[in-house]
């Protein structure tokens, strides 16, 4: 006698949500299929797995049926750490059991990789400083993907884009950060007053992981070096008592009062405007000529605060 030849059922394989068009190299890459039986069969536990060129990169198993497409559990696969396009292909292969014969199936995904991102950042930046004067900035720089960046360069560029001093990133990230690799830079302010730009930079070429290179913008106030000294007394207009941790502000120079109400700043020679400000107090700004050293007196009147309840006694 003759044995029964099995049902032959084709099936169709296909991912569950379109793959992503790109994604960065090395990051995780979290894909979910669906296999439809002609028949409608309940094909759970049955494998499926994605193949590329070179072997199998993933596989798991169909673990949910709906009555009409059985969907697999969440398929891992880390992106390729090469730069480009990448063929690959979701297989469910035939197999044979109870008399049913499901033929395989098979469907393309193509993802595209790209460059890790770097953010770059430059802070501790004094300002002013003055024309020619040397003076510390610290630089960092972060790999979107967390990768270690410690020994590599980066530098300081000016206006022009010319390389004015270069560094390596310490060993250690920044404190309190995963992946903030920094360093300290000297540099020399430039011979000439006003707002100088200059730019952060970091060449990724020789990192073993692939990423972008990056740009980050900053900008120091450059001022003519101090002559004289101001000193800037604040006191409360009525009861005459110093105000201390008041802003002194005059264009580029800065200051902050103490517990006597008074704040010393080195600066050239040249009219300024003072403008000073503490939250509940105010006081006009006024011109100041600096031709020595200098001190004056500010009066500060206190704001009275607001009733918060004064809208619903009207």
């Amino acid at each position: 006698m003759m044995a029964k030849e099995p049902q032959t059922h084709s099936t169709m394989i296909e991912l569950s949500m379109p793959a992503p068009a790109e994604v960065v190299v090395g990051a995780s890459l979290v894909l979910r299929v669906k296999v439809s039986c002609s028949a409608g069969c309940d094909l759970r536990r049955m494998p499926v797995k994605i193949v590329a060129p070179d072997g199998v990169l993933a596989a798991a198993v169909l673990a949910t049926y709906d009555d009409e497409a059985n969907e697999s559990e969440d398929i891992a696969i880390k992106a390729p750490l090469q730069v480009g396009a990448h063929a690959w292909t979701v297989v469910f292969e035939a197999h044979e059991a109870d008399g049913i014969r499901h033929e395989d199936s098979s469907c393309a995904l193509s993802v595209k990789t790209v460059p890790q991102g770097i953010s770059l950042a430059a802070w501790d930046i004094p300002s002013p400083v003055a024309m020619g004067e040397r003076f510390e900035i610290k630089v960092g720089a972060k790999s979107a993907g967390d990768y270690e960046l410690k020994g590599h360069g980066i530098e300081v560029c000016d206006k022009d884009g010319a390389t004015v001093v270069r560094g390596h990133l310490q060993d250690t990230p920044w404190p309190g950060t995963t992946a903030l690799y920094w360093t300290t830079v000297e540099m020399i302010a430039p011979d000439q007053e006003g707002l100088s730009d200059w730019s952060v930079r970091f060449a990724a070429a020789d990192l073993a992981i692939p990423h972008d290179g990056a740009v980050a913008e900053f900008s120091v106030a450059v001022v003519r070096p101090p002559e004289h000294r101001l000193a800037v007394k604040v006191i409360e207009k009525e009861s005459r008592a110093p105000i201390e941790d008041v802003q002194v502000r005059l264009g580029a120079y800065r200051g902050a009062t103490g517990q006597l109400g008074l704040a010393e700043i080195m600066m050239p020679k040249g009219a300024y405007e003072l403008h000073i400000w503490k939250a509940g107090y105010e006081a006009p700004s006024q011109s100041v000529d600096i031709r020595q050293d200098t001190s004056l007196e500010v009066e500060a009147s206190a704001v009275p605060e607001e009733d918060p309840d004064a809208a619903w006694t009207m």
